[in-house]
């Protein structure tokens, strides 16, 4: 999940009482539900660094385990250096502060894994992936459910009023300006009745902060994460629908392996996929209306599969990708030009490889 997601949930599970575990808690929780993806730091060396890295360690149990130590350590030590400035007492609480950071960071690797992304939760032992598909990357529901009850509760000055002012146009500017054009999937468009509604749900959030509902407190935090959870339970529901539509309509054999995904906002439209040794099959699927059809795609040849990865950048991405398209151009010279693209999203790789099938060039870009 991006960011904002995250950045909710570690503050609600704040608010829903692990905020009176420990001063400093409420900002702790915050920190700790995102501190799994300080990996994308690793983009500093470069995109296929990151491609290998991002949901790797930090995202593992092992990850999950020591990060809220790491933080819950910082907190303590700047807390005694500030006592010590200071002459004061030293005020934070490490064992109680370490519960509910590891209770805030916990909930990352779930979020991540509810998507078709995936996570690696037992690196370094193991590198498979696993992907719950449940929600898109982006869930503008998940900012409407928590973003509200997150607003009602903080919203107490000048300053988190001004603060979530700002949050609330750079979102709305998201949802009415983002994602109009169809792209070469169905999946990346927002449908306009999903921006109506979630635009009503923006005058709710107003209107709640206007009528004080954040008085109700922590019983309004664990609401909101009641909510989300029964979201989840729906998405699932989905889910399953999706995968049976998917699993009756594709007349093959040898299918080895089938997915479904959501598109983004709309719990009608999914995305499918599956692929056999020689192909690979996609489909649009609305559970509203079931006429679409499946595509057939060249799936990449074994044995340029086993050439590709003599070279680290192509094996990176190769296992990356998990339904992915071939395009194979062989030259008058001899040479071999292979461009992927991981249908889940829209990242490509292109590669040459010379008559010898030695990889001589790769390049990786997203979107």
């Amino acid at each position: 999940m991006e960011n904002i997601a995250h950045s909710l949930v570690g503050l609600l599970t704040a608010k829903a009482g692990l905020e009176r575990l420990s001063p400093g808690a409420t900002s702790a929780c915050v920190i700790a539900a995102n501190l799994p993806d300080g990996d994308v730091l690793a983009g500093v060396y470069g995109r296929w660094f990151l491609l290998e890295h991002h949901r790797g360690i930090t995202h593992s149990i092992l990850g999950v385990l020591v990060l809220p130590i790491l933080l819950t350590a910082t907190y303590k030590l700047a807390d005694l250096l500030y006592a010590r400035i200071r002459s004061k007492i030293a005020k934070v609480r490490f064992w109680p502060l370490l519960l509910a950071s590891a209770i805030a960071c916990a909930t990352h690797p779930i979020l991540d894994w509810t998507n078709n992304y995936g996570i690696r939760p037992f690196l370094p032992w193991s590198g498979k992936w696993f992907y719950g598909d449940l929600v898109f990357i982006v869930d503008p529901w998940i900012w409407l459910i928590l973003g509200s009850t997150a607003v009602w509760l903080t919203t107490t000055d000048a300053t988190r009023i001004f603060l979530w002012l700002v949050i609330g146009i750079i979102l709305a500017l998201i949802m009415g300006l983002a994602l109009r054009h169809p792209s070469d999937s169905q999946a990346f468009t927002l449908p306009t009745a999903a921006r109506l509604i979630w635009f009503f749900g923006l005058v709710v959030v107003v209107a709640g902060s206007l009528f004080r509902w954040g008085r109700a407190g922590q019983r309004l935090s664990r609401y909101s994460l009641l909510v989300l959870a029964l979201y989840y339970c729906g998405m699932w529901m989905a889910h399953q629908s999706a995968m049976k539509e998917a699993q009756n309509s594709l007349k093959v054999t040898g299918v080895t392996s089938m997915a479904a995904w959501p598109a983004v906002a709309n719990p009608l439209s999914w995305q499918a996929a599956a692929k056999t040794s020689d192909a690979v099959y996609m489909r649009n699927i609305e559970l509203s209306n079931r006429q679409d059809q499946w595509r057939e795609l060249p799936a990449l040849d074994p044995k340029l599969a086993e050439a590709l990865r003599r070279s680290k950048e192509a094996r990176v991405f190769l296992d990356f990708m998990r339904y992915g398209s071939a395009n194979v151009e062989e030259r008058p010279d001899g040479t071999t030009v292979v461009e992927l693209h991981d249908l889940r999203f829209d990242l490509r790789m292109r590669a040459e490889l010379d008559r010898d099938m030695n990889v001589t060039s790769t390049q990786v870009r997203w979107f």
